[in-house]
């Protein structure tokens, strides 16, 4: 019988079904509402007005218990990472990156480095150096002359 009413309607396409499939579940829902609070005795109204005032009475205090611990966990992680910074604090960022051992290896190889092979600028590098330590000892050697010369005037007479 249900076949043959079925026979008349035309046939629904994908959204068409969805929304009939939704307009049901309304139909049911009210229906299941509308029946189980028309049935319901004393007993189950008590019962009902104790489980929703309990849980508006406990609620707020849960609530506070709850953000408590949240708050208390959050403090907790954050000292561990102000710990973990404070230990990090005492790495240089260039020694964290690695950085400070590659600048020493290159020092290591500027001052022994002869200047060949594929280093472009490399040998003028190392002349530059050269010459400005040159430069700085014979600046040296001739204040420490100077300072010799000043000590023989003081004990010459004129």
């Amino acid at each position: 019988m249900s076949q043959q009413a079925d026979a008349g309607k035309p046939e629904l396409n994908a959204l068409g079904k969805l929304a009939a499939r939704f307009a049901e579940y309304g139909h049911n829902a009210t229906n299941n509402l509308s029946s189980s609070f028309t049935s319901m005795t004393t007993q189950s109204w008590i019962r009902l007005i104790v489980i929703v005032g309990g849980y508006m009475l406990l609620r707020p205090h849960l609530m506070k218990f709850v953000t408590k611990g949240a708050v208390k966990k959050m403090e907790e992680d954050d000292a561990k990472a102000r710990e973990q910074d404070a230990a990090q604090a005492e790495m240089t960022p260039n020694e964290f990156r690695g950085i400070k051992e590659k600048l020493m290896f290159q020092a290591e190889q500027d001052d022994e480095g002869d200047g060949t092979g594929a280093d472009w600028g490399q040998k003028a590098r190392v002349r530059q150096r050269q010459m400005l330590k040159d430069l700085l000892e014979e600046e040296e050697r001739r204040r420490a002359a100077e300072n010799e010369d000043a000590d023989i005037q003081e004990f010459l007479e004129d």
